[in-house]
């Protein structure tokens, strides 16, 4: 499996090709499925379970209650609040996503993921959680602000999508710095760096610089 869009890992779920357990031994992320009707869940993998201390019958039978209970509660109802727009509106290529915290029964700390979830039929939906460490290119600093910060929660993919070598090229650009300046730092040409910023501005839906360190100083790039 070399693709693992969450498209095609609909596909293969959906297929039978392969099983949740299976797809999730080859990803860092948690894979469950659940109810379009209520959002309880389903199906999960084996990660997921342990971190509840129970099996899928049990889960099944708390059903939202659990949810209630051990997910940050703005944070559910974002989710619910974002997955029931997105059911409105879905497309066969669409998908939804979201942050959200949960204090799992096994641990003492909360735990942050990021969540993409994509329909795959009029009964369920696939949902991969990944935990926010595991996003090489989530800045620590922006978990201190979430909850205050609604630009963090609107704009968090956008800054997911930049790579890490134009996370250091933002973090240059944001010191006001010129394009020679970034060249000669990163020892590549000032024609790279240029069309790192134009890919950047792009991705982050900016047309100036002050709306580009704005986002940057949001995130904490350009310390």
């Amino acid at each position: 499996m070399n693709n693992f869009s969450i498209t095609e890992i609909s596909r293969q779920i959906l297929s039978k090709d392969k099983s949740i357990e299976e797809i999730s031994d080859l990803l860092p992320c948690f894979l469950h499925i659940n109810s379009l009707d209520d959002f309880r869940v389903l199906e999960a993998d084996n990660q997921i379970l342990s971190y509840f201390d129970l099996n899928i019958a049990e889960i099944n039978t708390l059903g939202f209650p659990l949810l209630e209970k051990y997910v940050n509660s703005s944070d559910l109802l974002n989710a619910i609040d974002l997955n029931i727009k997105y059911l409105k509106n879905k497309d066969t290529q669409s998908h939804v996503s979201f942050v959200q915290r949960i204090n799992f029964h096994t641990s003492k700390q909360e735990k942050m993921f990021y969540t993409r979830g994509k329909v795959l039929d009029d009964k369920r939906i696939l949902n991969l959680s990944v935990p926010i460490q595991d996003l090489q290119v989530f800045n620590y600093d922006a978990l201190k602000l979430f909850d205050n910060a609604s630009f963090i929660k609107s704009n968090l993919s956008k800054f997911n999508a930049l790579t890490p070598r134009e996370i250091l090229v933002c973090k240059h650009l944001s010191q006001e710095s010129t394009l020679k300046e970034v060249a000669l730092r990163l020892n590549i040409s000032e024609h790279t760096v240029k069309n790192h910023q134009i890919n950047i501005y792009k991705k982050l839906e900016v047309k100036n610089f002050y709306a580009f360190y704005f986002f940057c100083s949001k995130f904490k790039i350009h310390l």
